[in-house]
């Protein structure tokens, strides 16, 4: 066997790997708009590094058929391969978004490490909640002024936010009537540097005006922006950011 055939048939097999990583990545644990906001892309980078690029390449590199040792360089590349893929693998799952969390007008997306750097031992259970994963949720605050403001201390004294209070969520719903009066001003929107040319851009391939949606701010680990819904339909229709 040449040094390209062994290349080829290492290219080969990780491409198979790379296809079932892929598509846990895209449509599992990094689905719709987090694939590119919330890291799913820079995930997708770590798995093709490794998975497409570091092994093959060393198989390449090694292999000459006849070399003494060359069963133990290939074992030892496999294996190379293996732990740096299982760590970028889990790296990559263990960051994925859990919760999509509606608090004080704004959309921020929550992961493991959000959970435990607020207190709590774990991140929640959300699977009884609708939807695939990432839920949206959003956070049923106590009716009365006095034990709002009692969470709210309770959450600034433990270094926590409010989005992760997850003993108080209950499913999104923007059929709510006063969902829309929790939108960000459109003047605040486009006071932005940046932002006017921005929301034309993102205006430019709809059907609607301005007026026709409201804008809510949307923040991951990686960037912040705006999640945009038609004010008719109710449905969420794009997501602006700086790196729109």
């Amino acid at each position: 066997m040449s040094r390209f055939s062994a290349f080829a048939i290492h290219l080969g097999i990780s491409l198979l790997i790379f296809v079932v990583l892929a598509y846990l990545v895209v449509f599992e644990w990094y689905p719709d708009i987090f694939f590119d906001n919330d890291g799913g892309w820079r995930g997708m980078r770590i798995i093709i590094a490794v998975d497409l690029v570091l092994g093959p390449l060393l198989t390449l590199i090694v292999f000459k058929a006849g070399k003494p040792g060359l069963k133990f360089d290939l074992t030892a590349i496999a294996l190379l391969q293996f732990v740096c893929l299982s760590a970028g693998t889990y790296i990559v799952y263990s960051e994925r978004p859990l919760a999509v969390v509606f608090s004080d007008g704004r959309f921020s997306v929550m992961n493991k490490k959000d959970y435990l750097d607020s207190g709590q031992q774990r991140a929640p259970n959300l699977k009884n909640f609708p939807g695939d994963s990432p839920k949206w949720v959003m956070v049923a605050l106590p009716e009365s002024a006095e034990d709002e403001s009692a969470l709210r201390r309770e959450m600034f004294t433990t270094g926590g936010l409010v989005s992760t209070a997850s003993d108080l969520y209950v499913p999104f719903d923007k059929t709510r009537e006063d969902f829309f009066d929790e939108a960000e001003d459109i003047e605040v929107v486009l006071a932005g540097k940046g932002w006017p040319q921005r929301v034309d851009d993102w205006l430019a391939g709809q059907e609607g005006n301005l007026e026709d949606y409201a804008f809510f701010t949307f923040s991951t680990r990686f960037v912040i922006g705006y999640l945009v819904f038609d004010r008719d339909t109710r449905k969420r229709v794009g997501v602006i950011t700086s790196a729109t």
